[in-house]
């Protein structure tokens, strides 16, 4: 099992995995959408979910919010 990191995911970071699962690129989530943020703090977000969930990749973190109902 990954090892999950004392600090809790904040809501943006829980907003980008939440687009992250609709399969959504870092791009076509602050472009498509219209988020006023760049793509490398889209990137950053989700990096720092990766780390706080233990995970290896975006993909497994997605699947371990999902897996542990942080996200639907």
């Amino acid at each position: 099992m990954p090892r999950q990191h004392s600090r809790e995911l904040t809501e943006r970071e829980l907003e980008a995995l939440r687009l992250a699962a609709q399969g959504k690129s870092s791009k076509e989530m602050v472009e498509g959408l219209g988020l006023s943020i760049s793509k490398k703090t889209m990137d950053s977000r989700l990096h720092s979910a990766v780390y706080k969930l233990g995970a290896r990749s975006r993909t497994h973190a997605v699947a371990l919010a999902l897996r542990n109902k942080l996200i639907e």
